[in-house]
């Protein structure tokens, strides 16, 4: 049996989906850990050394430290696989806040556009792993790798580990294909659910301020919009600079915002001096980053999204 590691509880629950009973699926970090800022141990050499295929969110998502690590670490570099790449990944806003529309999401992020992979093996020039596999000198990264607050980029992210696991475990080729449309339908289903709650929340009021940066896709896909974040990065555990907070405060003045949602895997201190400033409310249990301990994809998601609406509508 195959045995193969995921970085994160999120990556793990999708490459579970794909996989079932034909792998043996260790997870490295505990559910409710922040990934941004996990530590790894020495153990973990070991771990990712036995595994026979490696799956990482990639887009800088995971810490350097662990990067690192794995490249030093696994059997060899062949068995690392970056999902990130494979899901025609958004970019950050210019200078952390401006614009995420349009970057690979015409003509393949319904859920009709995606069923074809020929059709979108190389859209953009970023699908293709040697022509997108390098981000230096983009700071934390050009691209956003919170996909999963998108079903249907979570679909693509399917479709490239079923492929690697049947590359690497032919023999259950199509244990690998069933289970991956299976999941997939599931997720076209989770798209319309969203659709569905974001439709409660009056179009005006469909603006969000947040600790960092981390649902441009629900902003791309859903038409929400990320007026401004605290930390205007990726990396939750950045400083922020009193300029930074300025700058939130105006655009909570400005668009007369009532309610900040404040990430559990991000410490909050910068939140309650916007909220002393401004007399914003603090909204508290958005999870961003990763999955409660036995907690599916789908019960993350609608939590989250029904969260935001009920603060929102």
């Amino acid at each position: 049996t195959l045995n193969v590691l995921a970085t994160t509880p999120m990556i793990g629950e999708f490459v579970s989906q794909v996989g079932g009973d034909n792998i043996n699926l260790t997870v490295l970090m505990p559910p409710e850990a922040n990934p941004h800022t996990y530590d790894p141990s020495p153990q973990d050499a070991t771990t990712i050394a036995d595994a026979d295929l490696v799956f990482f969110t990639g887009l800088k998502y995971e810490p350097a430290p662990l990067l690192k690590l794995l490249e030093s670490s696994a059997c060899s570099p062949e068995v690392l696989a970056e999902v990130g790449e494979s899901v025609f990944p958004v970019e950050f806003k210019e200078g952390g806040h401006d614009d995420h529309d349009d970057h690979g999401e015409e003509g393949h992020d319904d859920e009709e556009g995606h069923d074809d992979e020929e059709g979108h093996d190389d859209e953009e020039g970023h699908d293709d792993e040697e022509g997108h596999d390098e981000h230096e000198g983009h700071d934390h990264g050009a691209y956003d790798p919170h996909f999963w607050f998108d079903p249907n980029r979570v679909s693509y992210a399917a479709e490239y580990i079923e492929g690697k696991l049947i590359q690497y475990d032919p023999a259950n080729e199509e244990s690998y294909k069933s289970l991956t449309d299976t999941f997939t339908s599931e997720l076209k289903g989770l798209v319309n659910e969203v659709i569905e709650l974001i439709g409660m929340i009056p179009s005006g009021n469909r603006k969000l301020i947040t600790t960092h940066e981390s649902l441009g896709y629900l902003e791309a896909k859903f038409g929400l919009e990320v007026l401004a974040t605290i930390i205007p990065s990726l990396d939750s555990s950045d400083e922020v600079s009193p300029s930074d907070l300025v700058e939130v405060i105006e655009v909570i003045e400005e668009e007369g915002v009532k309610v900040m949602f404040v990430e559990s895997e991000t410490p909050s201190v910068y939140a309650e001096t916007l909220a002393q400033e401004t007399g914003i409310t603090l909204v508290t249990g958005l999870y961003v980053e990763t999955l409660k301990p036995n907690q599916s994809y789908s019960e993350f998601l609608i939590s989250n999204v029904e969260l935001i609406v009920n603060s929102l509508k």
